[in-house]
């Protein structure tokens, strides 16, 4: 029986197996003698879920994107507002 990689729980064999991009493994590289970090490196990878980790991390990714749209938006509206000072002023 496979399980989840996220939670651990076990996921039946008539259950759809849902595949997920998560988080697998992160490492640092320093240079030395300097022993700031120099890079962060982040590995990702598609493994398998439970139905409720899938909706956690669909809801996750929705709510970034909206977040991105939200700055955008934002940062059109600021625009606007600085060119329409700029030009009737």
């Amino acid at each position: 029986m496979a399980t989840c990689y996220r939670c651990g729980r076990p996921i039946p064999s008539t259950e759809f197996k849902n595949r997920r991009k998560v988080k697998t493994g992160e490492r640092i590289s320093r240079r030395y003698p300097n022993p700031a970090i120099s890079a962060l490196h982040v590995t990702y990878g598609v493994r398998l879920v439970c139905l409720q980790c899938a909706r956690a991390i669909d809801q996750e990714e929705a709510r970034k994107e909206l977040l991105k749209y939200l700055e955008l938006a934002a940062a059109l509206i600021l625009l606007a507002v600085v060119i329409g000072i700029r030009y009737f002023s």
